[in-house]
């Protein structure tokens, strides 16, 4: 029976810090002013004395002398398993109400109450875990599009630039060559402090991250102070979680209000929420943008499909990254570099030398001629970008191809859109199943329909592997198939079922 505050058990890896004196949490918990009361039951160890063997928010994880930090989650409040906590072994409680007669019914617990225990949870893990983030440089990226390859490309130039950097991505969270997949874009505090300890052990001395929205407002982040903030973009997303595009918005840019003095923040002129993320912040602000009146200007000189030849910032270069937008990353990335104190010809070098990023307009080529872009593009703005950056690449006898679908249990009010995005910029539509999850695929595709004018146009086939056959079948010599939505990812979600899938093997297999 669970106790965490969402469906996902972050792995943590075997490694265990040394216990925590409760007397320090505490003075750490006072110096926030997040605690309120102590409360120790007759036969609870003396919190002068007592050390916490571990901290964690899922009541099944609590290990003997371990503390639980109770948290009120989305699908499930931390408080009503506290029982189970203690059952589990737990002497310390961090919570924001006292259960009922606390003293009596857990005799041998010490509870702590406190305003907010998700930034409670943060000041513990970041204690418990020797405060690592405060002996690295670090750079957070925030935007519905875009953080991944921003966050790709800071890792590599620092990288290239001779820094020893760690990467926290949707795709790979990478500490010194040792290489894990993540559970989240963001993780929790306890799994990210755990990681930057690790990234700090093994010698790095930054770290580039992306920085969701569901992460600052649930306060993951609380206390990591960022050398260097960037905003890519804004556009629908994640609307079944914040209830409004403004709220979406607001989360985002607590990254920027957070930032000191000394810090830079970075934003994008080609979005309309650029000035409004760092309208309020201490930091000093520096703009990028493609051929607008920027700070550091982005142009596009040539356009292939296996990269293009940019102006970041008045250096020439060519690159291994297609479509105006990574133009646009890439100028992201060179204000960070030089932010951080590197020299512009070298930043600007070590962008040309960057290497696609996985699942993102990633080209597999076959012999027929037939290109497959892969890309992760599960939004209207990044389907309309990666079809207008194919669409202007592709031979003009060529026809483009669009495959893709929309998760489910997510924010559906974008289906509609993403269908008439499809339906006006490839030539060939096939619509599929992305990763349904618990809602019925075919209910998915329903909703994907509303927004198309000529649905008979279209092909619409529920198995994503089909689709993806049916694609190669009917392809022509020349022809460039977008398959979207799913990018990098090796599984497919249908109900609670993952199972293995990848989009490049298969295209692989039909298209081979």
């Amino acid at each position: 029976m669970p106790g965490p505050t969402s469906a996902h058990t972050e792995r943590i890896s075997e490694w265990e810090p040394d216990p925590l004196p409760w007397s320090a949490l505490r003075r750490r918990l006072r110096k926030a002013d997040l605690l309120d009361e102590t409360i120790a039951g007759a036969e609870a160890p003396d919190p002068d004395t007592l050390a916490i063997g571990g901290l964690t928010d899922d009541s099944r994880a609590v290990t003997p002398g371990g503390g639980f930090v109770a948290i009120r989650g989305v699908d499930a409040d931390g408080h009503s398993f506290i029982d189970m906590a203690v059952d589990n072994g737990a002497r310390l409680v961090v919570c924001e109400a006292l259960p009922t007669r606390a003293r009596e019914r857990f005799p041998g617990v010490v509870f702590a109450r406190v305003t907010d225990t998700r930034t409670a949870l943060a000041e513990g893990a970041a204690a418990l875990h020797g405060d690592p983030a405060d002996e690295l440089r670090l750079v957070g990226v925030t935007g519905t599009n875009g953080k991944t390859t921003v966050a790709y490309l800071v890792h590599h130039l620092l990288e290239a630039l001779g820094e020893t950097a760690g990467l926290l991505s949707t795709i790979k969270v990478q500490a010194d060559g040792e290489t894990t997949a993540p559970a989240l874009t963001t993780p929790g505090p306890l799994v990210l402090h755990r990681t930057l300890r690790r990234m700090v052990d093994r010698g790095c001395t930054a770290c580039a991250m992306e920085v969701s929205s569901h992460a600052l407002d649930q306060d993951r982040v609380h206390g990591l102070d960022y050398e260097v903030a960037i905003f890519t973009t804004l556009s629908v997303d994640h609307l079944d979680y914040h209830d409004t595009l403004d709220d979406y918005r607001a989360a985002k840019k607590t990254l920027f209000d957070a930032l000191g003095p000394d810090a830079t923040a970075l934003y994008n002129t080609d979005d309309e929420a650029g000035p409004t993320m760092v309208a309020d912040t201490e930091a000093r602000v520096v703009s990028f943008g493609l051929d607008r009146d920027a700070d550091i200007e982005a142009t596009v000189l040539e356009a292939r499909l296996d990269g293009q030849r940019v102006r970041l910032d008045g250096h020439e270069r060519d690159t291994q990254l297609a479509g105006r937008f990574n133009a646009s990353n890439m100028a992201a990335a060179y204000g960070t570099g030089t932010a951080l104190g590197h020299a512009p010809e070298a930043v600007a070098d070590a962008l040309a030398d960057a290497p696609p990023v996985p699942g993102r307009v990633e080209p597999l080529r076959f012999e027929d001629g037939t290109t497959v872009i892969i890309d992760y593009a599960h939004t209207p703005d990044a389907l309309e970008n990666v079809l207008r950056t194919v669409r202007d690449t592709t031979p003009a006898k060529a026809a483009l191809w669009c495959v893709f679908g929309c998760g489910g249990d997510r924010d559906a009010g974008k289906r509609p859109t993403m269908g008439r995005i499809a339906e006006r910029l490839a030539d060939r539509v096939i619509v599929t199943s992305d990763n349904p999850r618990t809602e019925a695929p075919v209910a998915i595709l329903r909703d994907i329909r509303d927004g198309v004018e000529r649905p008979e146009s279209m092909r619409w086939i529920v198995d994503r592997e089909e689709a993806i056959q049916a694609a190669a079948d009917e392809t022509m010599p020349g022809d460039v198939v977008v398959i979207a939505g799913k990018g990098h990812e090796t599984t497919q979600t249908i109900g609670t079922d993952t199972r293995p899938f990848d989009d490049r093997e298969v295209a692989r297999r039909y298209f081979g």
